[in-house]
């Protein structure tokens, strides 16, 4: 039997780590939602934005949460770059040409990793003074509450912007429908290279929180597709508040899994997730209706 104690704090760590999982499955969720376009890159572009945090901090000493706002502007730039030079040749000719566009990229990602940074795992320090504090039922540590709150406000200033943004209302009547959104004045092109920056800047921002509480190398980017793809297929696509609840629900299941079978199982337990739910309830618990809800 594992103690209760244990327990709760296996929860509570679960769902701190659940909002940055969250945070990491919403841009694929957007990019998919919006473009129809399964990134397989984006792991990869989180592995990105955890090593410029890194550097960030190794460089200067600075938070890795300054480290992270940069790594979201380069990401995002890569993300324009990558629609304008790559993607608006091939996004609108089906499923196939994408992937293989965007597995190649992952691929140039994770060997540029490696030649350049090594293959060693690194992290980055929060630089908070303290260890945490504790709320009765759990320890509450610095490091996962202050990445938890950041994720969350991050998700939360995504969904502001979806909802009440011009830009972001349309983003949302372009995933509707296409064709509708240009015959109102849409420019369709523009609003993919916006929505591939944001999904890219949140992936970037996603691997510099991770950076704070896990090692990164540069094949950490299959491990973490995988996880943000049992996020967004159990949250439904397009879902805002689907993506933060998946997030939440992966976190915590991941971490009992940890508990109770081992620290080895816990990336069969999002395996197990993504493959259940596509049988069971394939368009996830919220659906999907249009992006932004």
């Amino acid at each position: 039997m594992v103690a209760s104690d244990l327990l709760a704090q296996s929860v509570v760590n679960g769902l701190l780590l659940g909002g940055i999982y969250a945070l990491a499955a919403l841009g694929l969720s957007l990019v998919f939602g919006i473009m129809d376009i399964v990134n397989l890159a984006h792991g990869h572009m989180l592995m990105v934005g955890a090593y410029v945090a890194i550097l960030v901090f190794t460089a200067t000493g600075i938070t890795p949460l300054v480290g992270m706002l940069l790594a979201m502007a380069l990401m995002f730039g890569l993300g324009v770059l990558l629609q304008k030079v790559l993607l608006k040749h091939v996004v609108d000719e089906g499923l196939e040409q994408p992937i293989i566009v965007l597995f190649g990229l992952a691929l140039v990602l994770q060997n540029l990793g490696r030649v350049i940074l090594g293959g060693d795992a690194r992290t980055a320090d929060i630089g908070i003074p303290g260890n945490g504090f504790d709320i009765g039922i759990a320890f509450m540590s610095f490091p996962r509450t202050v990445t938890f709150v950041v994720a969350v406000l991050l998700i939360v200033a995504t969904w502001a912007f979806l909802q009440y943004t011009k830009t972001g209302q349309a983003i949302r009547a372009t995933a509707q429908n296409r064709t509708a959104a240009k015959y109102m004045g849409i420019d369709t092109d523009q609003i993919y290279v916006i929505t591939l920056g944001i999904g890219t800047a949140l992936a970037g921002a996603a691997g510099a929180l991770l950076s704070m509480l896990f090692p990164i190398d540069p094949y950490v980017g299959w491990s973490y597709l995988l996880k943000t793809f049992a996020v967004v297929v159990l949250g439904g696509v397009g879902s805002v508040v689907g993506t933060l609840v998946g997030g939440l629900v992966l976190g915590v299941s991941e971490n009992l899994g940890a508990l109770y079978l081992g620290g080895g199982y816990r990336n069969v337990v999002s395996l197990l997730i993504f493959l259940g739910v596509l049988l069971v309830k394939p368009e996830g618990l919220f659906g999907s209706s249009g992006g932004g809800e």
